[in-house]
């Protein structure tokens, strides 16, 4: 995404479900429905597969096993990222497996805009309210230099853990987090430090109780370190919008694989330090290709779009997920929502060719 201008981001206003130009110091109240939600949120890159659809359906039957509204949130920080076709491709596979949803950004609904795209002045509310703890500091490092003064290496996307070199000694809230000074012409992203939100929360861990893998604990400068909430372009990182979009749209449920359990760890951080009621996380196993390697958008054999080209019954798909899951072997979905439990999901890693019905699992 080009970066977008001084100019541009001044204008931006602050959406008036946070009311943060004239309540910035009073709480934030969530205006959401009473019954709570569930969620699946792709970033439609390229069309699903195997591998993101057991995430949807797990997240789904989930849901609707208990009596949540459910929710299709599309991810797309990166709108221009997102090729022709895709979304609509998301749609179309996950009315072909009968995943129905009652919000989503073609239906809309009571929480909407249902794009992150669509979101960008609720994120900008949400950072100028972290700012205001003095969590915020302005980042001119490059990916190079952060990986070079590592001081420890990290498995998870947000990178190796940041050694602190623009961390301030003090803190306080940034002047104007819309106009920052550039240093040897670089626009700095913005980090949350994780010594004020321990200083804040009086504790250096982030503990909690995960729906499958049972209680977490993450220590936050060994694990987590200092992480970029605002990117260099002005839009805000995805652990920003995911964290606030969950929240404003009464999410009390999250199912997901358990690659994002570290996200989950920094989005919890962002939570409490807005003092909000937190969902209810779950981390399950990923489906691994037929080779034992994490599946991707480009494993084209287990796309859904080539199964339905090729004439693949979607029931078969259904019955398929639903033993990965550890479900009864059937691809009735009211069945499978009633037999659904949260505490029977597992961790396991599983291999699965949906064309020839060998299903493999990999245990921890």
């Amino acid at each position: 995404m080009a970066q977008r201008s001084t100019e541009d981001t001044i204008q931006r206003v602050t959406s008036s479900a946070l009311k943060v130009a004239s309540m910035m110091s009073s709480p934030i109240v969530l205006n959401t429905p009473e019954i709570g939600a569930g969620r699946f949120a792709p970033t439609p890159t390229g069309r699903l597969h195997l591998g993101n659809v057991r995430t949807a359906f797990i997240a789904w039957l989930g849901a609707r096993s208990s009596n949540l509204r459910t929710i299709l949130r599309i991810e797309d920080l990166d709108p221009k990222a997102i090729p022709k076709g895709c979304l609509e491709g998301v749609y179309d596979d996950l009315d072909w497996l009968g995943l129905d949803y009652d919000e989503c950004p073609r239906l809309g609904g009571p929480v909407g805009p249902y794009r992150q795209s669509e979101r960008f002045e609720q994120y900008d509310g949400i950072l100028e309210r972290l700012n205001r703890l003095g969590c915020l500091y302005p980042c001119w490092c490059s990916r190079k230099e952060v990986r070079e003064a590592a001081i420890a290496p990290h498995a998870s996307d947000e990178g190796p853990i940041y050694a602190g070199t623009c961390r301030p000694a003090q803190f306080s809230p940034v002047k104007n987090l819309n106009d920052l000074p550039k240093k040897n012409g670089r626009t700095p992203a913005l980090r949350l430090s994780v010594d004020r939100a321990i200083e804040l929360q009086g504790s250096q861990t982030v503990t909690f109780t995960d729906a499958v893998a049972g209680p977490q604990t993450f220590d936050l400068r060994k694990s987590i370190g200092d992480f970029v909430v605002r990117r260099v372009d002005g839009v805000a990182a995805y652990q920003i919008a995911c964290a606030w979009d969950d929240l404003s749209m009464g999410c009390t449920q999250v199912l997901r694989g358990n690659d994002l359990l570290p996200s989950t760890v920094r989005q919890l951080l962002v939570i409490r330090l807005l003092n909000l009621p937190e969902p209810q996380y779950g981390h399950v196993g990923l489906v691994l290709s037929a080779n034992g390697e994490r599946m991707s958008k480009r494993d084209g054999a287990t796309a859904i779009e080539e199964l339905r080209r090729t004439g693949t019954n979607p029931a078969t798909v259904i019955r398929h997920l639903a033993r990965m899951t550890g479900l009864p072997d059937t691809s009735d979905l009211d069945h499978l929502t009633d037999a659904f439990r949260i505490c029977n999901l597992r961790q396991s890693y599983f291999q699965a060719d949906v064309r020839t019905g060998s299903l493999g699992e990999n245990k921890r």
